[in-house]
């Protein structure tokens, strides 16, 4: 089981520190740190990814936070990460649907920490299905998303979905709240408060698949 700590709306300094430090995964939107740019970070302008990192160096927890990050110019749609003090990585989004300002990012993935190995999905990749099989594949024992917009129907099927073809528990974190399937395909939380407190089985089950297909025998 994976207790996680959600909050969409809060800036970080107003995070709930003790509704943080009672969890063991604190996942954030996209208000929560703002626009990072890594211009300003590089010539220490700005101090948005160290301070991510000293937050989660004080609540001693894994830290998934949601943010626009400006490379000189390129946005794109980010998902930072970090565990202790130590900022693990970034991921983008890969996936860019109609129109938009977002640039797409190359790759995916799962992030090993204390408390298991994490996959991040971010913004139009929440219908990202490969996304979704590779980090399966990679063993991921959790998925988050984050998107910035409203939570459409499509996605409370879409993570139940996942969940269960792919064997691995998914939560969404949306503008209008939260929501979390395990790997049975069943619903385990769900609120629409700007804070929840979600309690996710990451359990792994196996089945043996048979395939077959047309050829010769070898």
């Amino acid at each position: 089981m994976l207790k996680i700590y959600s909050d969409k709306c809060q800036k970080l300094q107003n995070v709930d520190l003790e509704g943080v430090k009672n969890s063991q995964i604190t996942v954030l939107g996209f208000n929560s740190i703002g626009k990072v740019s890594y211009k300003h970070e590089l010539s220490g302008a700005d101090n948005k990814l160290p301070d991510l990192a000293s937050f989660s160096r004080k609540v001693k927890k894994v830290v998934i936070a949601g943010a626009v990050t400006d490379n000189y110019g390129i946005l794109k749609q980010s998902l930072i990460i970090a565990e202790n003090g130590k900022l693990l990585g970034i991921s983008d989004m890969t996936l860019s649907i109609n129109q938009t300002e977002y640039l797409g990012g190359g790759s995916f993935k799962v992030y090993q920490t204390e408390v298991g190995r994490i996959g991040l999905l971010v913004g139009d990749d929440i219908i990202n299905l490969d996304g979704v099989k590779a980090m399966s594949l990679c063993d991921a024992d959790l998925i988050v998303a984050v998107v910035q917009n409203e939570e459409k129907p499509q996605y409370n099927f879409l993570i139940r979905a996942y969940a269960y073809l792919f064997g691995v528990p998914v939560m969404l974190l949306s503008k209008t709240g939260v929501i979390a399937s395990d790997m049975s395909g069943e619903i385990c939380g769900k609120s629409i408060e700007n804070t929840a407190k979600l309690i996710i089985p990451t359990q792994k089950q196996y089945i043996v698949v048979k395939s077959k297909r047309r050829g010769v025998k070898e």
